[in-house]
């Protein structure tokens, strides 16, 4: 019966990383142009193309995402996708340069593409099948 349950520890955990990734992801948006026209002195149209490159390198990671995911252990590969994006906030701020820059939102866009489809598999895999859609409904 207990395996029958929505709300398990792990479950949990989950849930608040997910917060915690989102979080650290809607509290970095409008901080980032700032940083960059005082820091790096870019134009309005560089700052769009530069922040433009974590959503590109999320899109493109993530149809690789499901094969990674299947192929290796899920738990270690979300773990490591997970300690990579949150190593990359601080690799804006020891970015010398803008290609360095670039660079580190590149791989922060691909970690995040990982941590999302990671979180929502490794969420499918503690679930009963019967609480499935609930469970993923309260991921989103």
């Amino acid at each position: 019966m207990a395996k029958d349950k929505l709300v398990t520890s792990g479950y949990c955990f989950i849930l608040a990383a997910n917060f915690l990734l989102y979080f650290g992801f809607w509290l970095l948006i409008p901080v980032l142009p700032f940083y960059l026209s005082e820091i790096f002195q870019v134009g309005n149209s560089a700052i769009g193309i530069v922040l433009s490159c974590y959503t590109i390198a999320a899109l493109c990671i993530r149809p690789f995402s499901g094969y990674l995911l299947d192929t290796f252990a899920r738990k270690p590969l979300y773990l490591f996708a997970y300690f990579i994006f949150a190593m990359m906030f601080g690799g804006y701020l020891i970015a010398g340069s803008l290609t360095l820059f670039i660079l580190f939102r590149v791989l922060h866009g691909v970690s995040f593409g990982m941590v999302t489809v990671g979180g929502n598999t490794v969420v499918i895999d503690i679930m009963p099948p019967h609480v499935e859609a609930k469970g993923l409904a309260t991921m989103a």
